[in-house]
């Protein structure tokens, strides 16, 4: 399942529905022992697509963040403060965007699932920590071993679905 997430998250932009078919397929896998097929993957990632904003959010995080990164490394005075703060807030946004993916079902709007998501990122405080710490994780072996970026999408989803289901 994890390569199928890294394969539709390829164009970046796709991640969150891409995050969102993993977790749906996950949670079945969980529930029931239903086994994953590519087919039930592709009818997941379709249904997370029909909704823009499961593409202008990614587009507009990656959009945001890669302006303020250039900025940070462009000289802006503060910089290194703005940059800790930066980091914080977009591991955050990261946060809730997987909570957001872990809790879309066929059928369910992605502007209703995000704020819920958003929302569940403050409240939950713990849950976002260990949320924050997978993806610090994995992109700490990501950076010391690039091979693993197949799998590192999947470890998120994974991350994801076990934090909403605790």
């Amino acid at each position: 399942m994890g390569l199928l997430v890294c394969v539709a998250s390829v164009f970046v932009v796709t991640s969150l529905a891409a995050a969102a078919a993993g977790s749906v397929l996950l949670a079945e896998v969980a529930a029931d022992g239903r086994t994953p097929t590519v087919r039930r993957f592709a009818r997941l990632f379709r249904a997370a697509l029909a909704h823009p904003v499961a593409v202008l959010a990614p587009a507009g995080l990656l959009a945001v963040g890669g302006v303020d990164v250039v900025a940070v490394l462009g000289g802006l005075p503060g910089g290194r403060a703005f940059g800790a703060v930066l980091g914080a807030v977009l591991a955050a946004l990261l946060a809730a965007g997987l909570r957001g993916a872990a809790a879309w079902r066929p059928g369910r709007r992605w502007p209703e699932v995000l704020t819920a998501a958003g929302r569940e990122t403050v409240l939950d405080w713990r849950g976002s920590a260990g949320l924050v710490t997978a993806i610090v994780v994995v992109a700490v072996v990501v950076g010391q071993a690039p091979a693993f970026v197949v799998v590192a999408p999947g470890l998120l989803v994974l991350a994801a679905v076990a934090v909403s289901a605790r």
